[in-house]
């Protein structure tokens, strides 16, 4: 299967406010792949054991460690909530993000 990496994204992650006063945490940056996006058909909402009712996406990029289901991806504005993370294949060559939009 060919993938067309033509979305940009930003893979964020939570981190905790710094300094005397800081409280509370702010989404940083991590990385900025290009990703093949896809939507959900509703028989993969069933599989994957998410609700319909939420806008589920499935983003493919290149292989690279470090992202994982406590992150978030920011996607055309909105930031998405990652459900899980699979290396395609166990070949260090893909991964799928499956995420759902965040409230």
């Amino acid at each position: 299967m060919a993938y067309h990496y033509r979305n940009k994204i930003e893979i964020l992650e939570e981190q905790e406010n710094d300094g005397p006063e800081a409280f509370g945490s702010t989404k940083v940056v991590i990385a900025t792949p290009w990703a093949d996006v896809k939507t959900m058909k509703g028989n993969e909402f069933q599989q994957w054991r998410l609700t319909a009712n939420k806008e589920n996406v499935r983003f493919i990029i290149r292989y690279r460690k470090g992202i994982n289901p406590r992150q978030y991806v920011r996607y055309n504005g909105k930031d998405y909530n990652i459900v899980s993370v699979t290396n395609d294949n166990g070949m260090n060559q893909t991964l799928t993000i499956f995420a759902e939009v965040s409230d």
